[in-house]
């Protein structure tokens, strides 16, 4: 395996993987060969994790073992997934009820950022992630999160737009797109009708921080082939009901 080819960061979590992996303390030697590097770059990084109390060594055997920090780091992790869970389970039981693909997302810069995401258990499925990324344009969930902000705030993003043509669906005009913001703000759930990508709808649906303030989106996303977009709106109650319940969980994890 290169030695420069991963960034540092990536070497030093397979590192402590590998230590895990193993479940017992490890000797550089042992873990230049799990990784498959040389023992001379393990060291390097291995000297700079225990610096920081990642690691920590064991001077008698001469192993490395997990240090303080990561066990403090693992304490809040544990306690953020708690956190988490009744979110993602509320999410889990949505997807169950309307058999199809949702998420939930928030506006981060220019683009929709998924906080979470349970896919269907149909093979047809269009495979995004928590952390990913998407156009707000073009998308159920932007559309939505934009149509909900200010109107000075909504020109200031809208101006900074770059409005890519995905499909032949998609909103590329920026008097379209406020035209879009305002029929979703009065109907108060958003539509993608194959908009970002061909052959998939979604609509979405605000989660609301207070009655003034939208702090997320509850998203369905579906296959055209599999469902029609009035076969979607009808669910839209239904998303509503869980964005009430999500609502709640977004404020438990501001207190």
């Amino acid at each position: 395996m290169s030695d420069t080819s991963e960034p540092v960061v990536i070497k030093a979590f397979a590192l402590v993987e590998a230590i895990l992996a193993a479940g017992r303390p490890l000797s550089l030697p042992e873990i230049a060969e799990a990784l498959n590097r040389p023992k001379q770059t393990v060291h390097r990084t291995a000297r700079q994790l225990e610096e920081y109390g990642f690691l920590f060594r064991e001077p008698v055997r001469d192993k490395y073992a997990i240090g303080p920090k990561l066990f403090d780091i693992s304490k809040d992790v544990m306690g953020w997934c708690m956190r988490y869970a009744p979110r993602h389970a509320a999410l889990t039981r949505l997807v169950d009820e309307v058999s199809e693909t949702c998420n939930i997302g928030i506006l981060d810069a220019d683009s929709v950022l998924y906080l979470d995401r349970v896919e269907s258990n149909f093979p047809l499925r269009a495979e995004l992630h928590p952390g990913s990324k998407v156009p707000i344009h073009s998308t159920g969930l932007g559309k939505l999160l934009l149509a909900n902000l200010p109107t000075r705030t909504r020109k200031r993003v809208m101006d900074r737009l770059n409005l890519e043509k995905f499909t032949e669906k998609t909103i590329v005009d920026i008097e379209a797109l406020e035209a879009d913001c305002l029929e979703t703000k009065k109907r108060g759930f958003s539509i993608n009708n194959e908009e970002y990508h061909d052959g998939i709808i979604s609509v979405a649906v605000p989660i609301f921080e207070t009655p003034d303030h939208v702090i997320a989106g509850l998203a369905l996303h579906a296959p055209a082939a599999r469902m029609t977009l009035d076969a979607a709106i009808a669910l839209v109650p239904t998303l509503n009901s869980y964005a009430e319940k999500i609502a709640t969980d977004f404020s438990a994890e501001k207190t």
